[in-house]
């Protein structure tokens, strides 16, 4: 095996993102967040997350994301998927299961709205891209079959 990479192979690498995302869950309600009609993602919505900073580990920055978009505090329990795809970049996005002690969130970088709503509802409710992900990935489906089958608190 050749290990011998030329600057062209190196820079494809660098290039490639990664994004966290959590699935934020309390009480057996899903969170989904709304973006301002002035952001690129203009009000769609989405489960919260972002891109990882350089150097980042993967758990800081999803605790890093969802702090900074709703303020909340959260605990992580376990990645409910990973999946590559490729739009203006190529790109790899890691899903969390992750909890919220409380509803208390507050609407911070260009966010228009936050819903806590039931998981059955979730697919219908996402943009398109995040919509097909619930949809197409059987193990997000059985996921979240389970938070319905959850008591709530």
């Amino acid at each position: 095996m050749d290990l011998d990479r030329s600057k062209e192979d190196l820079n494809a690498v660098y290039r490639f993102r990664v994004l966290v995302k959590g699935l934020v869950t309390n009480r057996g309600d899903v969170l989904l967040l709304r973006k301002d009609e002035d952001n690129m993602d203009e009000g769609t919505w989405q489960i919260p997350g972002g891109h990882l900073e350089h150097g980042e580990a993967l758990k800081q920055g999803i605790m890093r994301e969802i702090e900074e978009q709703t303020g909340l505090s959260i605990e992580i329990h376990q990645i409910v998927d990973a999946l590559s795809f490729s739009e203006e970049e190529d790109s790899v996005q890691i899903v969390y299961h992750c909890e919220a002690d409380t509803r208390n969130q507050e609407l911070k970088n260009n966010l228009g709205e936050v819903e806590w709503i039931p998981p059955e509802k979730v697919a219908e409710k996402l943009n398109q891209q995040e919509s097909d992900m619930f949809n197409d990935r059987e193990k997000l489906e059985n996921f979240l079959q389970k938070l319905e089958e959850l008591p709530s608190y």
